[in-house]
């Protein structure tokens, strides 16, 4: 089962805390991602868990510890009748599941289940998560914690998601239930390899370049420090939303950021604020969408600019994202001169190059 071990290597919070990476290969579906050593893997001596992998995780300030189980399992039906199953086995365990959602992941859906329970008086938190690939067997992942701890387990370990890579260097393809496929085999076999194992960061040897100003805010009860290049301010801040102003900016820039355990995953928020702003224009002459790629802080942005004309004149437009961790932003701008929306490009481009977000310390 291919998690949510997800996209495309950022590893962000660990590059800029320099902590020493390892990596992990699943060789049988075939997936490989990076970790960090303070991850300690543990051994199974039940057969039957053989082709589980179980990580414990340190957490930060706690005596206790996460746990990140990969497995792998035989699934080739519709995500509906997967999330149905998650809930009546969970209802069944008296558990609750307080959210599902499902995620693009290299252009596959996660699906994912957040679940909270009471283990032995302790409140405890998890999220189940099926990556949804055309293959009989999917990878499986279980991320458990204390529910105190939940939110900053959840942040560190969406940064190892990032880093996914799969071993045959292919895209993978989302599922079909109507597309017949061959039987899982009686014994595993190992998945095609192609490229060389993930560079870790130690190996790369590339240090995240974290933007000096922070502007702290609140996200899902959460506070977090918008870390922004020098020069730019908040003007405003109200909770997870805020305007920011750089002395050469005609334009205030409005960003509002989410948490992925309550919100559309980042692209697809992305997509549809896109969609939504199309309404302004009458007539769109040029429209040019960035691809979606790490900058020097480890944070993922993409953006959609475009320029064209409404019922008032000229209008130029940005909608663009920043996704770090469990966290993402929004980021909107308007502009009807032109000629300042190209000085106004250029400034917004260096600011998506420079900006991550952080858990507040």
């Amino acid at each position: 089962m291919k998690i949510a071990l997800l996209l495309a290597a950022v590893g962000c919070l660990y590059a800029q805390q320099d902590v020493p990476t390892a990596t992990f290969t699943e060789p049988f579906v075939g997936f490989q991602f990076t970790y960090p050593k303070t991850w300690k893997i543990i051994k199974s001596t039940k057969k039957k868990d053989s082709a589980r992998t179980t990580f414990s995780i340190p957490i930060e300030g706690s005596a206790d510890n996460a746990a990140l189980d990969i497995d792998r399992t035989e699934y080739h039906a519709s995500i509906d009748l997967w999330q149905t199953i998650q809930l009546r086995a969970n209802e069944q365990l008296h558990r609750t599941v307080v959210r599902q959602w499902s995620q693009e992941v290299l252009g596959v859906s996660m699906l994912f289940s957040r679940i909270d329970y009471t283990d032995h008086g302790t409140a405890m938190s998890a999220v189940a998560g099926l990556y949804y690939t055309r293959t009989s067997q999917k990878l499986f992942l279980r991320l458990t914690s204390p529910s105190t701890d939940f939110d900053k387990v959840f942040f560190d370990f969406s940064h190892v998601l990032e880093t996914l890579k799969q071993l045959d260097g292919q895209l993978p393809q989302e599922d079909d239930p109507t597309i017949d496929l061959a039987p899982a085999p009686k014994k595993p076999e190992l998945a095609p390899v192609s490229f060389h194992a993930i560079e870790t960061d130690a190996s790369k040897n590339k240090k995240q370049i974290k933007a000096p100003i922070m502007v702290g805010l609140v996200v899902s009860t959460k506070k977090l420090d918008l870390r922004v290049p020098a020069g730019w301010t908040a003007t405003t801040v109200r909770g997870n939303r805020l305007d920011l102003q750089e002395p050469t900016l005609s334009q205030p820039i409005h960003l509002e950021s989410f948490s992925l355990l309550d919100s559309d995953p980042a692209m697809t928020a992305l997509t549809k604020l896109s969609a939504a702003h199309l309404d302004v224009f009458d007539k769109v002459s040029q429209r040019e969408d960035t691809d979606q790629k790490t900058n020097k802080a480890g944070c993922s942005v993409a953006a959609v600019w475009r320029v064209g004309k409404n019922s008032k004149g000229n209008l130029a437009t940005c909608e663009a994202m920043g996704s770090m961790g469990g966290y993402y932003f929004l980021l909107t701008y308007r502009q009807t001169d032109l000629v300042q929306y190209k000085a106004d490009r250029k400034l917004i481009e260096l600011f998506l190059k420079q900006v991550s977000i952080e858990i507040a310390q």
